[in-house]
């Protein structure tokens, strides 16, 4: 990803940045920008691509990663170690001697690492709502209680027997999950119960996971119920009762099945994502 961003342009064409521009040459969809804007920042830029970091660079820096003391200790390298030896080579590297495009080089690195955190947070998180039980209840409820916002009924309250108004807080709290607002949360459920009432019309039966923004918003709000319960913060300490060791092994099976982890590297990921939610938690705490 810095080898590639190294070689982008700077784009012209205002509010986007040279992470977007890589996304959208990978094929990503990224609002207000078409087809046509890729043509436009491809025009802008007739040289891109032939100047930046060398893939030979890259190839020394990847070796130097794979023979290092850590390396021999874990049997694996990680993108971090990689990325450590990328930057520390830019200080003697005998054919870029202009101080500031090193610091341009290194500013990038910083994008990049920023980047991978927020990959590594997704796929923890995704491991952690990947209870498929847990999430079609949650699915079953926010349906119901939308069909009945939707129609003016009330829903049927399955302990205590009793008809109750549906449940807005339930409701709102999946929907914040994928940034909708008050202003646009009847359109929302609307948009729902007219795609499941589609699929009905199909002969096709609704799935929590046949619509991606709202299955979204459940992957989002399971992971914000169950992270507490999980203490996933926990992991940085060195004490961590049974209970959260068995259900912090299911993720990371779950990390190793779904997004080709090892033991090694599924530990080290969610250590790493603990240390960020503890560092947040810690800020909250100030």
């Amino acid at each position: 990803m810095w080898a590639v961003l190294t070689r982008l342009a700077e784009p012209k064409k205002a509010g986007i940045t040279k992470l977007q521009k890589m996304k959208l040459y990978n094929g990503k969809s990224i609002p207000g920008f078409t087809e046509d804007s890729i043509k436009e920042l491809k025009e802008e830029a007739p040289r891109e691509g032939m100047q930046g970091i060398s893939p030979r660079y890259i190839q020394d820096k990847v070796s130097n990663s794979l023979v290092s003391h850590q390396a021999q200790i874990d049997q694996s390298i990680n993108p971090f170690m990689v990325m450590n030896e990328l930057e520390g080579g830019l200080s003697h590297h005998s054919l870029i001697t202009d101080e500031e495009l090193k610091k341009e080089y290194r500013e990038l690195l910083v994008v990049v690492r920023e980047e991978y955190e927020d990959i590594l947070k997704a796929e923890v998180q995704r491991a952690i709502s990947a209870d498929e039980d847990a999430i079609k209840r949650l699915a079953a409820n926010y349906i119901e209680n939308v069909r009945a916002y939707t129609q003016h009924e009330r829903v049927r309250n399955r302990y205590t027997g009793r008809d109750e108004d549906p449940d807005e807080r339930l409701m709102r709290s999946i929907e914040d999950k994928i940034d909708i607002p008050e202003s646009r949360k009847d359109d929302f459920r609307q948009e729902i119960m007219n795609y499941i009432g589609a699929l009905s019309l199909d002969g096709k039966k609704f799935e929590y996971n046949t619509n991606a923004r709202l299955l979204k918003a459940l992957e989002l709000k399971l992971f914000e119920d169950q992270r507490d319960t999980i203490k996933l913060k926990n992991l940085v300490s060195s004490v961590v009762d049974d209970e959260t060791q068995q259900k912090i092994d299911v993720v990371k099976q779950r990390l190793i099945k779904y997004f080709g982890y090892n033991e090694t590297s599924a530990t080290d990921v969610l250590n790493y994502v603990a240390s960020i939610f503890a560092r947040g938690d810690s800020k909250q705490d100030e």
